[in-house]
């Protein structure tokens, strides 16, 4: 699957956990060329524990192993600092939220999250890499971790 901002593609990976009907977490993923590195752009959202469900964005220098959170008050800040990386963000979200629905606070998958091919409740893509995931894991909302 791919996303598109002004005048770019990118290859998105993705992760999506659901029991029952219920989606517990879903990830989507990018890996975007800098000018000094690669950097692994994402968002998510999924089951934060308490009947709550939460979300956010991360991204993670590749080149300098440098992983940083951003909850959606700083990713509304970060349109100013870095308008590129927030495009492609705000892309991944909204892809995102065309396989998963959050109606009723009870996330579900869409008519497009249906057609993906699950194994025992998981989607995930081919490329997906959980590895890459383990210490922004640690920093997220939801009760889902990554380890090496």
């Amino acid at each position: 699957m791919k996303i598109k901002t002004t005048g770019e593609e990118f290859l998105v990976d993705g992760y999506i956990s659901s029991d029952s009907g219920v989606v517990t977490a879903a990830i989507f993923m990018a890996v975007v060329p800098g000018p000094n590195g690669d950097f692994c752009l994402g968002a998510y959202y999924g089951y934060a524990g308490g009947g709550v469900n939460d979300g956010g964005f991360f991204s993670i220098d590749i080149e300098n192993s440098i992983h940083q959170h951003m909850s959606f008050d700083q990713f509304d800040e970060m349109q100013e600092s870095n308008s590129f990386h927030h495009e492609i963000l705000e892309a991944l979200l909204k892809n995102l939220w065309v396989y998963v629905d959050d109606d009723n606070e009870i996330m579900t998958l869409t008519e497009h999250g249906l057609s993906l091919e699950s194994n025992d409740g998981f989607w995930i893509s081919d490329n997906f890499d959980g590895d890459l995931l383990a210490e922004i894991s640690d920093l997220w909302s939801m009760s889902l971790r990554f380890s090496f």
